[in-house]
């Protein structure tokens, strides 16, 4: 036989192998929305307060390398990754500059569409019907022009003047990014998970320029962040019931495993033998 073709076939069946340990996969993709609050954090200080009722909605994709049958996905503690892509409502208030600042506040609201690509280790509860875990990782986020808006509010009367917002290149900064962490649950029920999270976007790009390189403005820095609560719903495929092994039951699987090693590995190179000394 051609020792090229032996080669070939030697890596076909490690192929075949590594689709056999892939079809353990655990992936989730579901539809998530929220509500929250959004900021700036302004160099040097100046007043601004958070501003309630931003929201938040998009979807998410979570996957874990392993499988039912995998106990090595049932360790305590193990890591996932999380990618969404959402539309974030952000916002943000400060005293004004161009007006009496004790008497007046300037605020602006425009929306993001987001990218946090995020590490998501979790644990188990509840004899595995609960999963809590942590997300942590980086965002990318692009401004968009749609429903943004500038506004001056009375302090003394309540009474708030409303613009659209015009993004000009030489002072706005279309493109973000930043860091994000949450925490959250989710509740095995079958084929779905219903899931429920508190997450903090920490900001380090500015939305206006630095005065060094805009002069319209007395601020170094503007980074925007945002503080969200969201609730939402994920199937999940290449896993079946719930997450119910107990620990006792995750390390008798991984032994069984080890222990069944040897002989699939004879196995295999039993078959490769044979066809390499045909």
């Amino acid at each position: 036989m051609n020792r090229h073709f032996k080669i070939y076939i030697v890596l076909l069946l490690a192929g075949l192998m590594g689709l056999q340990v892939a079809s353990a996969q655990v992936q989730y993709f579901g539809l998530k929305g929220g509500w929250g609050e959004g900021d700036v954090r302004l160099y040097p200080h100046w007043t601004s307060p958070p501003v309630w009722g931003k929201l938040n909605g998009g979807f998410y994709w979570v996957y874990y390398g392993g499988g039912k049958d995998s106990a090595y996905l049932y360790d305590d503690y193990t890591g996932g990754i999380c990618v969404e892509l959402e539309l974030l409502q952000r916002g943000f208030e400060y005293a004004a500059l161009d007006r009496n600042s004790k008497q007046y506040m300037y605020g602006r609201h425009f929306n993001s569409i987001t990218l946090p690509i995020m590490w998501q280790p979790h644990a188990f509860a509840l004899d595995g019907r609960l999963r809590l875990f942590l997300n942590a990782g980086a965002t990318l986020s692009y401004n968009l022009s749609q429903g943004s808006i500038e506004y001056y509010i009375d302090n003394d009367t309540g009474r708030v003047e409303e613009f659209d917002y015009e993004w000009q290149t030489v002072r706005d900064n279309r493109f973000g990014y930043g860091l994000v962490v949450g925490l959250g649950a989710g509740l095995d029920l079958g084929r779905v998970e219903v899931m429920l999270e508190g997450r903090y976007y920490f900001g380090y790009s500015d939305i206006v320029k630095r005065k060094t390189i805009y002069l319209g403005t007395q601020f170094l820095r503007s980074p925007v962040d945002n503080i969200n609560l969201s609730l939402g719903v994920a199937y999940h495929w290449n896993h079946s019931g719930s997450w119910s092994y107990s620990p006792a039951q995750r390390r008798a699987a991984r032994a069984a495993n080890l222990e069944s090693l040897p002989s699939e590995i004879a196995e295999a190179v039993d078959v490769v033998s044979e066809i390499i000394t045909e």
